[in-house]
């Protein structure tokens, strides 16, 4: 059993995004078969749907206070906000929240109030910079006056959701850090990935890939958890991976956030991915394609209203209109991206909209006013922290110096493109750059050991024509005394070569050796990272996805032979307690001991894995319910007995609960679900019997 914190508040306002996008998705259906771009056509369907519930439910309003009082109220206009933040209609949503958070001010419920902004500075953070800010400042406020440790993180992070996108990176990763901090001082998840996300973007933004890469796969293992925002780290990941060139990486991880994006009905993330997607296209040369994804994008963030989604759009499928050669049409959707920029004062978008008007205008033969637009761009110091961007500024300073016959110019340029890229990509990880170095190790011997072997091969056909030389030279040597000396020169020559022959030969032998150690150390490699997928890091069992595939092998091995299988169900104790008491830190303590504890008490042909949290799993062939009962109790009493040093005052804290499903007793065909599921129902018997104790599962 996994243990959630979830308040009721969270769950109403899942409900109801639910609700939206069911609602969403059903009007939209029957309207958009037609269309060219469905997706956006179905988020303005849902916009208007949207629209029509707000004057449906407009009688309604003024007879909630009278029903249900203040806190109903601000309940409904809490449900109603995250109706329309569901179906797109942020300004609405933004309305119903704030009449929410008035209420909760005026009856001095600082925390509900918090809580509501926090979902408006959430939804402002995307593209309404100035109104994210000034959420900021009023959380801020209500943390001081009401000492509300959750309204500071909160307050930190949209502080430098703002900083970054001002291209202010140094106050954007001060602020976000303190949100991580307190956010894992708190053991909020969710926080703690939105906090690693934004500061996997910041490394981005300064090139820093190793850095970034480490912490969105950090941030990607939590949101595959909970499925909280899980497309928009697919994304991140995906542009770090195009940064470093890795084609093969960057159309998984675009894919994968496409498809997880359109998965769960999320228009905002899904537009985002697309839209990234078609400027890697563009990058590609698929300018047509780049181009369809660009406009699809584009349909999707106009009706959703986010300004930087259409700059951003509108500067992609400019790029790819370029890549078209339709340069006028490519020129006017890249000047509105650049007035949006100015007017969001992003700099980012000011930065790429006017490179690709200077590229626009390269392709196009004006070399005076691409030099102009990319002079700007030098002049604009924040945005020449875009590292990556620089990569290509550089690029067409080169061009445009070639072209203006400014050879010396173009050469200093294609030097500090060069220089920027190689820093840009020798920035990855140590492990990655192991693993690529042991792999070169290995392509380099065998490449030298070929190369080895087909100059001996040469060396060989060589001296077999001098030797065939010389052997007609023997027989003709009372004929051609004369040639004495040209042969003797021949026979040392044949000599030096058997001699070089030896050292090559000696050299290949070199080099197996070399290529026999460097294939060592990659199988080393490999049984390391084999063992690290499959455990877990904390305890060293197995992990939960190893877990289940042996457990399903097994039932599957049992169910053919008819041998009897007990799956054991092992839950610790008052564990939630032991972290609130103790920290998480001892919390580990207490879940490596008593893992240890299992695995001492097991066959060796037993299998024990670490199913979530603080619950394992243990497999093992018994002969009937008796012994499993006996294996079960010897487990439970070996735990017991490991952790009762570490909480030597607290002898209740430190024990176990067991549920035992025996494969007989579940009817056939047997699931690893239907396994899981009765082992579950009998650690929840025990749990309610008193705890500390083992109880089978009995079939109905």
């Amino acid at each position: 059993m996994t243990h959630c914190g979830r308040t009721n508040a969270n769950w109403r306002h899942r409900c109801c995004i639910g609700l939206a996008f069911a609602l969403a998705c059903a009007g939209a259906s029957a309207a958009t078969t037609a269309e060219t771009y469905p997706r956006a056509q179905a988020a303005i369907n849902a916009l208007h749907l949207g629209v029509a519930i707000e004057h449906g439910l407009d009688p309604l309003t003024p007879a909630i206070p009278a029903l249900f009082g203040t806190h109903g109220t601000m309940a409904w206009q809490r449900l109603l906000g995250g109706v329309e933040h569901a179906l797109g209609n942020y300004d609405l949503a933004d309305a119903h929240w704030l009449r929410a958070q008035r209420l909760a001010l005026s009856h001095g419920d600082l925390e509900a109030a918090a809580e509501i902004l926090n979902l408006r500075g959430e939804q402002a953070a995307v593209s309404d910079y100035a109104r994210t800010e000034r959420i900021a400042n009023e959380l801020s406020q209500l943390a001081e006056r009401a000492n509300l440790p959750d309204a500071r993180i909160d307050a930190e992070y949209f502080r430098g959701i703002v900083d970054r996108r001002h291209g202010r990176l140094d106050s954007a990763e001060q602020h976000t850090q303190r949100s991580l901090d307190a956010a894992i001082a708190r053991g909020n998840e969710r926080n703690v990935a939105r906090a690693q996300s934004l500061l996997g973007l910041i490394a981005r933004d300064r090139g820093d890939y190793a850095t970034a890469f480490d912490t969105e796969m950090r941030t990607l293992a939590i949101r595959e958890r909970t499925g909280v925002d899980l497309a928009g780290t697919l994304r991140n990941l995906a542009l770090i991976c195009l940064d470093l060139g890795d084609e093969n990486l960057t159309r998984k991880y675009f894919m994968r956030a496409i498809d997880t994006a359109a998965a769960h009905g999320d228009s905002l993330y899904y537009s985002s991915a697309l839209g990234t997607y078609s400027s890697w296209l563009a990058d590609m040369g698929r300018n047509q394609d780049a181009y369809t994804a660009a406009e699809e994008a584009l349909l999707l963030a106009r009706a959703l209203g986010n300004k930087p989604a259409i700059a951003f759009d509108l500067f992609d499928s400019g790029r790819a209109l370029t890549g078209l050669k339709r340069l006028d049409e490519a020129r006017q959707r890249l000047l509105e991206a650049l007035a949006l920029g100015q007017e969001l004062n992003q700099h980012e978008i000011i930065a790429r909209s006017q490179l690709a008007l200077a590229e626009n205008a390269y392709a196009e033969g004006n070399i005076a006013q691409s030099r102009r637009l990319l002079d700007d761009i030098s002049a604009d110091a924040t945005a020449m922290q875009f590292k990556p961007m620089l990569v290509a500024v550089y690029a067409l300073a080169d061009k445009l110096a070639v072209a203006q016959g400014n050879l010396a110019q173009a050469l200093d340029d294609a030097h500090k493109r060069s220089a920027l890229r190689d820093e840009l990509l020798n920035t990855r990880s140590s492990r990655a750059l192991a693993l690529l170095e042991s792999q070169y190790e290995k392509a380099e011997a065998e490449h030298k050991l070929a190369q080895m072997t087909r100059d001996n091969e040469q060396q060989a056909a060589l001296l077999a024509q001098r030797q065939s030389q010389r052997s007609q030279a023997i027989a003709l040597i009372a004929m051609l005394c004369t040639v004495i000396g040209l042969l003797a020169w021949r026979f040392w020559s044949v000599r030096g070569l058997n001699r070089q022959l030896a050292v090559r030969n000696a050299e290949v032998e070199s080099q197996r050796t070399a290529l026999s150690h460097a294939n060592t150390r990659l199988q080393q490699q490999a049984d390391e990272l084999f063992q690290a997928a499959i455990s877990d890091p904390l305890t060293g069992v197995a992990n939960r996805g190893h877990l289940l595939r042996q457990l399903a092998v097994r039932i599957a091995g049992h169910a053919q032979t008819g041998h009897e299988l007990a799956a054991l169900l092992i839950d610790f104790d008052h564990f939630k307690q032991i972290n609130d008491r103790h920290g998480h830190q001892f919390g580990d303590r207490v879940l490596i001991a008593g893992a240890n504890a299992l695995r001492e008490h097991l066959r060796a042909n037993d299998i024990v894995g670490r199913y979530g949290g603080e619950e394992f799993i243990v497999a093992a062939g018994v002969r009937d319910e008796a012994e499993a009962r006996q294996l079960a109790e010897r487990l439970r009493a070996g735990v017991a007995a490991a952790l009762a040093g570490l909480l030597p005052d607290e002898p209740d804290a430190t024990t176990i609960s067991i549920g035992i499903a025996l494969l007989s007793r579940l009817p056939a065909p047997v699931r690893l679900e239907d396994v899981i599921e009765a082992a579950d129902k009998a650690v929840y018997a025990a749990k309610d019997a008193g705890r500390n104790r083992v109880v089978v599962h009995a079939a109905r």
